[in-house]
């Protein structure tokens, strides 16, 4: 078929939430305000904000018939690939739309998908696979963090999805004028000052050639000096010199975890106060300490699992803690500029809790605590499971004094039955590793290591600290005898602590794993002999 009878086609890749439906809409008008003839279809995911939404566009010049589009986009037969989130345009080169003649204009942020972030480690989709499949499949890719070159302009972060229409509609897919485009976003009525500059900017560096061939925004790996001069300024003026002081001391005891202890220091002396942190260098001196006795040097394999899952551990969430960080004013302010609050136009921010009666008593001291627990599970035996939702306007009078009262119990944290348990618990979790490492430096290191599946809040919490005693009271013992088989302790200990971090509650999967790898390692060692 002739090109000037052929439709243009685009397909749309992004998540519930993000706004795709507007921005589909937008081309659709602008395109007829051009003089186009268009028309888009929406193939919706399950629920917002998580379901992969699909949105294909067709449209075509007015010419002598009418054109005949297709609702439907056909594998290797699309024009330009336009994503508004990154794992969203692996999905659509997976589905073979991409083809070497095809345009692919796509926001490299990500927005993690359900099944990524339901393991607590490693789940994350890598970019760098997408990005070689997208540049090896099209010879016309424009993979750039949207929302980081509206910010640099800036814009508000919800204007990035016009910075992706401009790009589009300047691009050799359209190279359309920008006014057709300019009256859908004023019709739109949605953010139209902050939307006009963005899809104008896009519009001008797809123009001149600065339209960004590969941008991603990657983490800053930064050195320990770096991180401590970062942490510092991130902390109230009144407690700059006690980090400094702090992390001093830290580094002194151990040199070699200089980057741990500016991390540990920051988050621990943010939880609590001074004291609390001389107790963690406290009792990472004394794990050192024990592994210098083992090995004759001064070694800290062991002791650097140990600081910084101490660390994470001793930083457990509290409702103390929800509340400090909830009313933190960067947080309003971040929410000021992702919405486009302007000056002093007020508005509101509603939080939904549902705290659950451990949450409520573990604030409380040890005694009153336990009394309150002792009565309310002999009143239901659900008790500690029952659920109080509320919800708290925050940044108004009640909503923030409620808040700050719950956040100024940190102050008797101390003297709390949430912290007098999980004293309890790392008392316990530090014996494990003295006791391993005493046998074996190896199994110490595992034991130290085991810290990580400690994670999350409420029952996912509990499950995973029925892991690590499961891994501490079984697992270790079954690591030992497959040392003792001749096998690689460390590397099977290393993908049993992988699987156990992936999910609270691998506990059964993690033995069988275990058991099943001495059962192949003991015939060896018996037919060795």
């Amino acid at each position: 078929m002739p090109r000037q009878n052929r439709a243009t086609r685009i397909l749309i890749g992004t998540v519930g939430g993000q706004g795709g439906g507007v921005l589909s809409d937008w081309m659709v008008k602008g395109l007829i305000n051009a003089g186009w003839q268009a028309q888009s279809i929406g193939l919706l995911g399950l629920s917002q904000r998580a379901g992969s939404v699909i949105y294909y566009v067709e449209a075509r010049p007015h010419g002598d018939k009418p054109p005949i589009l297709s609702a439907y986009a056909v594998p290797g037969d699309v024009d330009l690939l336009l994503s508004q989130e990154f794992l969203e345009l692996g999905r659509l080169l997976q589905g073979g739309f991409a083809h070497p003649d095809c345009t692919i204009i796509a926001n490299t942020y990500r927005y993690y998908g359900t099944l990524e972030k339901t393991p607590a480690e490693g789940g994350i989709y890598p970019s760098g696979v997408i990005r070689k499949a997208a540049e090896t499949l099209s010879a016309d890719s424009y993979l750039f963090h949207a929302q980081e070159v509206v910010a640099q302009a800036g814009l508000s972060l919800l204007s990035s999805n016009a910075v992706l229409l401009g790009a589009v509609v300047a691009s050799k897919v359209f190279d359309l004028p920008a006014e057709p485009f300019h009256a859908a976003i004023k019709e739109a009525e949605v953010g139209v000052a902050d939307n006009l500059k963005a899809f104008d900017l896009g519009y001008r560096m797809m123009r001149d050639g600065t339209l960004p061939r590969a941008l991603f925004k990657e983490s800053e790996v930064l050195d320990w000096q770096q991180l401590a001069q970062q942490r510092e300024q991130a902390l109230p003026q009144r407690r700059r010199s006690d980090y400094r002081s702090l992390l001093d001391q830290a580094r002194s005891a151990v040199p070699p975890l200089s980057r741990i202890f500016a991390e540990a220091c920051y988050r621990l002396l943010d939880f609590q106060d001074a004291a609390y942190v001389r107790d963690y260098i406290a009792r990472v001196q004394e794990v050192h300490a024990a592994e210098t006795a083992k090995s004759g040097s001064d070694s800290s394999i062991v002791t650097a699992s140990y600081a910084q899952h101490l660390a994470n551990w001793m930083s457990y969430e509290d409702a103390q803690r929800v509340a400090q960080l909830k009313l933190r004013p960067e947080r309003f302010a971040k929410m000021r500029q992702d919405h486009s609050v302007r000056g002093e136009d007020p508005f509101w921010v509603d939080d939904f809790l549902a705290p659950d009666p451990p949450q409520i008593y573990g604030m409380l001291p040890a005694p009153i605590g336990r009394w309150i627990r002792a009565r309310g599970q002999r009143w239901r035996a659900d008790f500690d499971h029952m659920s109080m939702p509320m919800r708290v306007r925050i940044n108004r009078p009640w909503g923030y004094l409620t808040m700050s009262l719950v956040a100024a119990m940190r102050h008797l944290r101390r003297r709390s039955l949430r912290h007098h348990e999980e004293l309890i618990l790392l008392r316990r979790w530090r014996d494990a590793v003295l006791h391993w490492l005493g046998r074996d430096a190896t199994l110490g290191r595992l034991a130290a290591d085991a810290g990580r599946v400690v994670k999350g809040y409420g029952r996912v919490r509990d499950k995973a600290l029925d892991d690590l005693w499961m891994f501490i009271d079984q697992g270790l013992p079954l690591l030992e005898q497959l040392s003792a088989a001749g096998s690689d302790a460390a590397a099977v200990g290393d993908e049993a602590l992988k699987l156990l971090a992936s999910e609270a509650g691998k506990g059964a999967a993690c033995l069988y794993l275990l058991r099943d790898r001495l059962a192949a390692a003991l015939p060896a060692s018996s037919a060795a002999a």
